[in-house]
C-alpha cells in the first residue's frame, strides 16, 4: 500500500476521504446561547422535520447539551399547541370526532298554501268569540259617551 500526504490509505491532502462532509458547528455554541427559549417557534421549526419529529444531531449539527436542550423546548411548546405534534398532511381524523359540518346553505323552506292559512286565519270560533267580544265592548263605550240629556251636554 502507498501512503499519500494525508498518512491514510488513498487520502486526499485534506484529510477527509471522498464523500466525508465537512464537520457540522452547533449554532447555538456559536451564538452563545445559554438558554433555548421555547416560545421561539421560529427557531425551533428548524431543527423538526417535515413529519413533525425531533431531527437527529447528526444532521442538525447541535451540540450533545444543546440537543438535549432542543428537544425539551420543543416538547415545552408542543405542548402548549404552538408546534404540531405532527404534520398537518398526515393527520387522520380521529373515529370519535364528528364528521365536520357541511358549510352548504339551507335551501328555504315553503309551507304548503293550505298550511299557510291555516296558519294565517285564526280558528273560526275564536274569531266569532273575539268578533263578539268586540262589538260588546264598543257599544259599551258608546252608551257611556253619549250625554243622556241637554244639561250633560252643556258641562261637557
Amino acid at each position: 500500500m502507498t501512503y499519500r500526504a494525508s498518512g491514510r490509505p488513498g487520502g486526499r491532502p485534506g484529510g477527509r476521504g471522498r464523500y466525508t462532509p465537512r464537520r457540522k458547528v452547533c449554532s447555538f455554541c456559536v451564538d452563545k446561547v445559554k438558554v433555548i427559549d421555547y416560545k421561539d417557534t421560529a427557531k425551533l421549526s428548524r431543527f423538526i422535520s417535515e413529519r413533525g419529529k425531533i431531527d437527529p444531531r447528526r444532521k442538525t449539527g447541535t451540540c450533545a447539551r444543546h440537543q438535549r436542550a432542543l428537544a425539551m423546548a420543543i416538547k415545552r411548546a408542543r405542548l402548549i399547541a404552538i408546534l404540531p405534534f405532527v404534520a398537518v398532511h398526515s393527520r387522520v381524523p380521529s373515529p370519535l370526532a364528528p364528521p365536520p359540518a357541511k358549510l352548504v346553505p339551507k335551501p328555504e323552506t315553503t309551507k304548503p298554501e293550505a298550511a299557510k292559512t291555516e296558519a294565517e286565519t285564526p280558528n273560526k270560533e275564536v274569531g266569532a268569540l273575539v268578533a263578539i267580544a268586540t262589538a260588546e265592548e264598543s257599544t259599551a263605550i258608546k252608551k257611556e259617551k253619549v250625554p243622556d240629556s241637554d244639561e250633560e251636554q252643556a258641562e261637557s
